[in-house]
């Protein structure tokens, strides 16, 4: 059995105890050797567990440094385990690596293996676009490998008026006009035609990735709560709403000023059939078995703490939802994402612990999490007695 992380080892080289005792301290400012060591002679227990190591490494960082040169060295050693965690984070945290100066260097690998991922968290697909067409230009990106690009992009997840505007807007259009011109026809006829005709004349698959809607964290499609305490404690932050790059440029820590209760309204559907039909939704953070008695939720203790989420307001039986709660640490980076079951998201621990909850995939130092965000993910309910 492998011992937690304590004080570096005096040596400044791994010892070799490992190989005789099974096992071994590992610290953390060791970890990358002992994991080169375990690769080269095969030692798969020590590998897996100093891979596991590395995700301390990747909240510390929000200039996304140390996850990129974590991914450089898995994609050299050949460990498809850690590369996993680096795309993992980076997929969560897309939206903030967009806008970070690390975003035009990246790897056309790691934005290869990003873009076909739903559990990207994004503001929306328009900006993932831009951003796109950001890195490609500043890339020098051949027109074979944009295009190769360009396919993961999802245009139906984009409202009608901006799929018309990239003819404008983007120059990335100019250059590859007949390749835009058909994937906003496609996007244009999701938009419009109701879904027993596109089933029944195209036999489109709407279970495929261009027509499923990714965790986006705009303000139409998803809402923040915490735990009340975080909230009390920040106050004294510069003001949230203001553009990220801005913020990130003040150099001064911020935050999101949310309740532990939020009630919002989202379209019922993306596409454009659905733009008058509304969906209410009311989100809540569970502490305590006080808070499932107010809000109208049941619960076990063993549950808590949870987020509940509850909607009202226009329905449709060819649509339903797969919707993701986000956990935050330091304001906006996201260090996990669970599933709802039911009316309940359960909330994991944010440090590893021996707690009966599940640890967070990455931990946070703070101990909690400042924040929870809940991205609604609507799609087409195909095998509904609805279209019948």
């Amino acid at each position: 059995m492998l011992g937690m992380p304590r004080a570096p080892l005096s040596s400044s080289s791994p010892s070799p105890r490992y190989f005789y005792s099974r096992r071994i301290e590992v610290s953390l400012s060791s970890v990358k050797c002992f994991h080169k060591l375990a690769s080269a002679f095969g030692a798969t227990e020590l590998q897996a567990y100093c891979g596991q190591l590395f995700a301390t490494f990747l909240p510390e960082d929000p200039s996304f440094h140390k996850a990129l040169d974590l991914y450089a060295y898995a994609r050299a050693s050949g460990d498809p385990v850690l590369e996993e965690l680096c795309v993992q984070f980076l997929a969560w945290n897309l939206e903030n690596l967009t806008q970070a100066e690390v975003w035009t260097s990246i790897p056309q690998s790691l934005l290869e293996a990003l873009l076909p991922r739903s559990e990207l968290a994004v503001s929306s697909e328009l900006a993932l676009l831009q951003a796109v067409d950001v890195w490609s230009r500043e890339q020098g990106a051949s027109p074979g490998d944009v295009e190769g690009l360009v396919e993961h992009i999802r245009f139906p997840m984009m409202a009608p008026e901006d799929l018309f505007e990239l003819q404008f807007t983007l120059p990335l259009y100019q250059r590859h006009e007949v390749l835009f011109q058909s994937k906003i026809l496609q996007a244009l006829e999701f938009h419009t035609v109701p879904l027993p005709l596109l089933l029944r004349h195209y036999g489109l698959n709407l279970t495929s990735e261009a027509y499923m809607p990714r965790a986006y964290t705009a303000a139409n499609w998803s809402a923040s709560v915490t735990n009340g305490s975080w909230a009390a404690h920040a106050q004294w932050d510069y003001p949230s709403r203001a553009p990220f790059v801005y913020r990130k440029q003040l150099g001064y820590r911020y935050s999101y000023l949310y309740s532990p209760y939020q009630s919002f309204q989202t379209p019922l559907h993306p596409s454009f059939l659905f733009r008058d039909q509304l969906v209410s939704w009311s989100l809540v953070y569970l502490g305590r078995m006080q808070d499932c008695w107010n809000y109208g939720f049941s619960c076990t203790s063993d549950e808590l703490p949870a987020l509940g989420l509850t909607r009202s307001g226009a329905w449709d039986p060819t649509v339903g939802y797969d919707n993701k709660a986000l956990m935050l640490c330091d304001g906006d980076l996201v260090v996990d994402v669970a599933d709802f079951q039911g009316s309940k998201a359960p909330i994991p621990s944010a440090l590893d612990t021996n707690s009966s909850r599940r640890a967070s995939s990455f931990p946070c130092a703070s101990g909690s999490f400042s924040s929870y965000q809940v991205v609604i993910r609507p799609f087409y309910f195909i095998n509904s007695t609805g279209l019948e």
